[in-house]
C-alpha cells in the first residue's frame, strides 16, 4: 500500500524550496500533501514557508513550518512537519520496525473512527524515502513533565482518553488481523529475553543499586520471563498506544482541561489495560496509586460501557493485574541502547521504581506463577 501523496500528482503551483530541514522539501510537496488530505483547496497556493526545529526525537525530528498563501486564509498559517530522522541508525530502526508508515496509517486512516484528542491530520509525502506527516501545530502546548507526579483529576482525563480509543476498536475481528499494527501482547516478542538480560546485567543493576531489595527482586524475576508473560495476555484486545505516557502528551495553558495525544508510532493491537497501568505507573508514585487505581479501574468501566463496551470491574481489575509489568517490559529493553545523561538515568530510574513496585503491589508473580 503507497502512503504517497496521491495530491501530488494534480496540484501545480510555483516550486519554492524550503530551507532548514535536512534534504530537499518544497512549498509544492507540502501544498500537494495538504490538497490531498482535504485540509486545503486544490485552488490553494502555497507561495512560501520557512522552517523552524521544535524537536529531535528518537525516530524523528519536528520542524514548525510557517506558511505564506498566495490568498490570505487559503490554509493554516503553520502546521509541524515530522521528518524520518536523519540518525541512520535510528532511520533503520524506525524503518525496520514500520514505526513511519504505522503513524501515517493511524493518522489516515484510524484517527477518525474515534474521538480521542490527537493534532489535526493535515497530510502525508514522502521525505528522503520514508513517509512524513504533516500535523496541526500545537506549539502553544506544554508537554507534560515525567518528572513529576500529575494531579489526579489530571490523570483521570488521560485515563479517560484511553476509554475514547479503545471503545470503538474493541474486539474488532478486521483491525485484530491487520498486519501492520504493532503487537506486543499475546505474541512472541523478537529477542525480548536476550534484550532484556544484557539490558538488566549491563546497565540495570547499576541503576538499580540502592533500590530495596525487594524491588530489584522483583524486576530481575520478571526479565527472567518477560516473553511468557507478554505472550500470556490475552483479550479482549483493541487499539494500544503502547507508549502511554505524559511525556508523549500535549497540555494546553488556557484550557487545563485539554490534552492532545502524541507519538503514534507504535501503535498496536493489545490488551486494553496495558496502556491503562503503564500510564497509573509512570504518572504519580505508588502512594497516589494505591489510593486511586480501584476507582480509575471502576471509572474506566463505566467509560466503555457509556460506549457500547460490556466489561465486568471484576475482569478488568484482574486484567489490570495482570498488565502491571508494563512499564518494565516498556523500560528495562531500551536502558542498554538509549544514549544515557543524568536526567534519563533519573527518569529510568523513578519509573522502573514505580513499575516495580506496582507490580508487588499486585501481587502480579501470579501471572509468572507457572513460569518461575
Amino acid at each position: 500500500m503507497s502512503l504517497s501523496s496521491p495530491g501530488a500528482l494534480s496540484y501545480v503551483g510555483r516550486v519554492t524550496g524550503i530551507t532548514g530541514v535536512p534534504g530537499y522539501l518544497d512549498t509544492v510537496t507540502v501544498a500537494a500533501a495538504m490538497t490531498a488530505s482535504g485540509a486545503v483547496s486544490p485552488d490553494a497556493e502555497l507561495v512560501a514557508a520557512t522552517a523552524q526545529p521544535v524537536g529531535i526525537g528518537a525516530m524523528a525530528d519536528t520542524f514548525r513550518l510557517s506558511l505564506r498563501w498566495h490568498r490570505r486564509g487559503s490554509g493554516p498559517r503553520s502546521v509541524i512537519a515530522k521528518l524520518p530522522t536523519v540518525d541512520e541508525a535510528a532511520a533503520r530502526t524506525a524503518a525496520s520496525l514500520g514505526a513511519y508508515e504505522r503513524e501515517v496509517r493511524f493518522y489516515r486512516e484510524l484517527a477518525k473512527r474515534t474521538d480521542v484528542s490527537v493534532p489535526r491530520f493535515y497530510g502525508t509525502f514522502e521525505h528522503n524515502g520514508a513517509p512524513a506527516l504533516l500535523l496541526e501545530d500545537l506549539t502553544h502546548m506544554v508537554p507534560g513533565d515525567q518528572f513529576r507526579d500529575v494531579a489526579t483529576d489530571t490523570l483521570r482525563r488521560l485515563r479517560e482518553q484511553l476509554a475514547r480509543l479503545q471503545a470503538p476498536f474493541w474486539a474488532d475481528r478486521e483491525l485484530a488481523g491487520a498486519d501492520w499494527l504493532h503487537r506486543r501482547q499475546g505474541v512472541p516478542i523478537p529477542d525480548i529475553a536476550e534484550r532484556m538480560r544484557r539490558s538488566w546485567v549491563e546497565v540495570g543493576r547499576e541503576l538499580t543499586a540502592d533500590f530495596p531489595t525487594a524491588l530489584r527482586e522483583q524486576i530481575e524475576r520478571f526479565t527472567r520471563h518477560a516473553e511468557t508473560w507478554a505472550m500470556s495476555l490475552g483479550g479482549p484486545f483493541s487499539l494500544s498506544h503502547h507508549d502511554y505516557r505524559v511525556d508523549n502528551m500535549l497540555f494546553d495553558p488556557a484550557d487545563p482541561a485539554r490534552v492532545v495525544v502524541l507519538d503514534w508510532q507504535t501503535v498496536g493491537w493489545g490488551a486494553p489495560m496495558f496502556d491503562v497501568a503503564y500510564l497509573l505507573a509512570t504518572s504519580v508514585g505508588p502512594e497516589r496509586r494505591r489510593a486511586v487505581e480501584r476507582v480509575e479501574i471502576a471509572r474506566h468501566v463505566d467509560d466503555l460501557a457509556a460506549r457500547g463496551v460490556a466489561w465486568s470491574f471484576e475482569e478488568a481489575w484482574q486484567a489490570y493485574r495482570h498488565a502491571s509489568f508494563a512499564t518494565l517490559l516498556m523500560l528495562v529493553p531500551p536502558i542498554c541502547t538509549v544514549k544515557r545523561s543524568d536526567r534519563t538515568d533519573v527518569m529510568y530510574r523513578r519509573l522502573l521504581r514505580h513499575g516495580a513496585q506496582m507490580a508487588l503491589d499486585l501481587r502480579a508473580d501470579e501471572f509468572l506463577a507457572n513460569q518461575l
